[in-house]
């Protein structure tokens, strides 16, 4: 009876994890070893959640691995391409820094001045 107990609590334990095993902690793009499977259509948004674009392509390494991730603006269509240390990767959309000229560039917003 107390094996059972451990059994049916290990299950329990087991569940959540199992069902949330896709899941992936954010990690710089550049720290995956190749090109996660999922990244072809995933969403690219700034460090406020909003969506700059989709992704186009991911240019790696001769060892398989990400440096730099290309992909369409939303605003406008072009293409915009950010080295993959500049990128995060969860397992659903990627994070790029706000502070990399070509996203700095995307999500400006006019300057207001005063009217004299």
């Amino acid at each position: 009876m107390r094996s059972l107990t451990f059994i049916v609590f290990g299950v329990l334990i087991l569940v959540p994890v199992l069902a949330h095993a896709e899941d992936v902690a954010p990690a710089a793009l550049n720290s995956f070893s190749s090109a996660p499977a999922k990244l072809s259509s995933a969403q690219v948004l700034d460090q406020n959640g909003h969506v700059l674009g989709t992704v186009e392509r991911v240019q790696t390494d001769q060892d398989g691995k990400p440096n730099a991730l290309s992909f369409r603006a939303a605003s406008d269509g072009r293409t915009v391409v950010v080295a993959a240390s500049a990128v995060s990767y969860d397992g659903h959309v990627l994070v790029t820094s706000n502070d990399q000229p070509q996203i700095a560039e995307l999500i400006k917003t006019p300057t207001r001045t005063a009217a004299k």
